[in-house]
This record gives C-alpha cells, structure tokens and sequence, in this order.
C-alpha cells in the first residue's frame, strides 16, 4: 500500500488531498495506508500582519491528518526519514522537491498540473488560459522531475475541457481540480507511477505560464481591447488603473501631479449606445441610470460596478464621481483614468 508525502498550498491541491483521504478512508480501502501533509509554515499576511494559514494547512489540520511544515530543502529532507513514504505527490506546492527526496520514494513522485503539459508549464496555468481567452484547457498527471518544474514524464492526460463563455478564475480552478483529483486517484489504482513508466506524447507545444506579478492587474488603455480587459478581469480578478491628482506638498507652494490607483470590480462590457469617437483612451462618464462607471478602450468600453479610490474603500460608481472633484483637484469632465507606463 502507499504511504504518500503530500505536498500543497492552494485551494487546487485541497481538491486532490481530499479525494486522497476519502480513498484512504474508504471500508475496502487496499491503496493507501498513510497520508502526511508538507505545506509551508503559517505567516503573517496583510497590512496587519495576521497569522494565515495556507489552504491546505487548514483543510489537513481540520481532518486530522498529520501536517508537516517546511519552508527550506534541508527541511524537507528530515521529513524523509520520519514519514517514510514510498510516494511523493505534489500539487501546487511552488518549489521544487528535492530530488534526494523524490528518489528515496520507491515510486518516485507525482504532479497533477492544470493544463495540457507542456502548454502552460509553470505556476499560473489557469490565469494564462483565461487571459489569453483560449477555447479549451486540461489537466496532466506527470511524474516529478528531480531539478526542473513540469518537465517529469506524462502518465495521463485529459481530454480539452472548455472554457466557458463565463468563465473566471475560481470557477475554472473548481472545475479542473475535480477532473485532476479523479485522474489521479484513477492513475494510483491503474499503478501507473510504478516502473517501467509509458510516457504519453504531448500533442501541444511548450509555452510558459509564469507567476502573475500584481502590476499586471493594470489596464493598459494603449493596448487593451474590451475583451482583454474582461478576460484579464476573469483571470485576476479586481483590476487597477490610475487617475491624476493635483497636491500641494506645502502650503504655499504649486500643486504636483501625483498618480493615485483605481480599482475596479464587477466589470462588464459596456454594449449600451455611447458615442466613442470623441472621447479619448481611458475617458469615463457615469451611468446615472444603472449605477455603473462607463470607461473607454482601445475599440469600446467597459461598464464598472464598483470603484476603490486609493486608501479609500470600494463605493458606487455615483459616488466615485462626486467625489472626484474633490480628491482629484479637477472637474470630472476634464480627468481621466491613464497608465502608468
């Protein structure tokens, strides 16, 4: 039977360590003996610094399962002897596992990744596919290589799973960590990781999906198309743009230009009748009637629900646009959302 090291962090691998511990779990269970949990150590988060515990961590914790934290590879390597495992899964851990780890596991170890290996290889998968506004995604099992990220040998493979008109972020990750969650329980029954391996030819081509940097929630006037912002919005979620605001430093001196940020949330595109020709990138006029924050691109615009002013709390966009004036040090009709770049 299988003494399995689990490694994760996110909401992705509390899908598949769920679906673990229900296998284990099970009256006729003959698959998995032992379950131990790796997740980084609970650190503060926020600007008040609250301890906050990673996902898995919680959900490990909740269920009794025993819980290991290791933030270092030394770390990791004293767990080896202790737990003993002959089976090394991991899912959305977010660094790699040492490979004097990997090989004193009999079976060496596992990944279950969102996408179809080897598009996508990196942390970000789902934001890429989003983004990117592909029709189709999936999900791979693959062995753990013992120096690179997603480049182990391809045991099971989806088939495409599409992306929804609606889709975002959240309702996708729920989606592909069902799929992966079940193919992976069904590639440990099938003893698919036991040597000798069938790799499985890829049928698309490298492409990768690096970690999402914050500053690439910015609206991009200059280049963003109507539907790049909305899917840039199903992918990260609340969005960000700039707005000038003229300030005195000093009481008798001229007031500087400062850029302050502007989120947005609850965003659409706008399909309503509006005359764009005059108005220029990044432009905005509220919608009295609805409520909603009317904002120009590059070929339309975008209708905004909610608006957060910098160090101010989200409001209405009625009162995001009474307020300008006052915060902005100019009228409504004369300010616009700009970039920062």
């Amino acid at each position: 039977m299988l003494r399995i090291a689990f490694f994760g962090s996110d909401i992705f691998s509390v899908k598949a360590l769920s679906t673990l511990l229900d296998a284990k779990s099970a009256p006729n269970n003959n698959l998995i003996s032992s379950l131990d949990v790796i997740t980084r150590s609970i650190k503060p988060q926020g600007r008040k610094r609250i301890l906050t515990d990673v996902p898995i961590g919680t959900f490990a914790t909740n269920a009794n399962l025993p819980v290991h934290r290791a933030d270092s590879r030394d770390q990791i390597l004293q767990l080896s002897e202790k737990i003993n495992p002959n089976l090394t899964i991991a899912v959305s851990y977010g660094k790699l596992i040492p490979a004097d780890f990997i090989s004193k596991c009999e079976y060496g170890g596992l990944n279950v990744h969102p996408s179809l290996l080897p598009k996508y290889s990196g942390s970000s998968p789902i934001q890429y596919a989003i983004r990117n506004g592909d029709q189709t995604t999936g999900v791979t099992i693959q062995t753990l290589h013992p120096t690179k990220f997603d480049r182990g040998e391809i045991i099971a493979q989806s088939g495409e799973v599409d992306i929804l008109e609606n889709e975002n972020y959240d309702s996708l990750l729920e989606r592909l960590g069902k799929l992966g969650s079940d193919m992976l329980i069904q590639t440990l029954q099938d003893g698919l990781y036991k040597s000798p391996i069938t790799p499985i030819i890829p049928s698309t081509s490298f492409s990768l999906a690096p970690r999402i940097s914050p500053s690439e929630s910015e609206i991009l006037w200059n280049d963003h198309t109507t539907k790049s912002v909305i899917n840039l919005y199903k992918s990260l979620g609340p969005l960000h743009t700039f707005q000038k605001r003229l300030t005195k430093k000093k009481k008798n001196a001229d007031a500087v230009e400062e850029l302050y940020k502007v989120i947005f949330s609850d965003i659409k595109i706008y399909t309503g009748p509006l005359e764009l020709s005059q108005i220029s990138l990044g432009a905005f006029h509220l919608d009295s009637v609805n409520d909603r924050l009317l904002v120009k691109t590059k070929d339309g615009a975008i209708s905004v629900g909610l608006v957060k002013f910098q160090y101010q709390s989200y409001e209405s966009p009625t009162k995001f646009v009474s307020q300008t004036s006052k915060r902005c040090g100019v009228t409504s009709s004369k300010t616009k959302f700009i970039q920062s770049i």
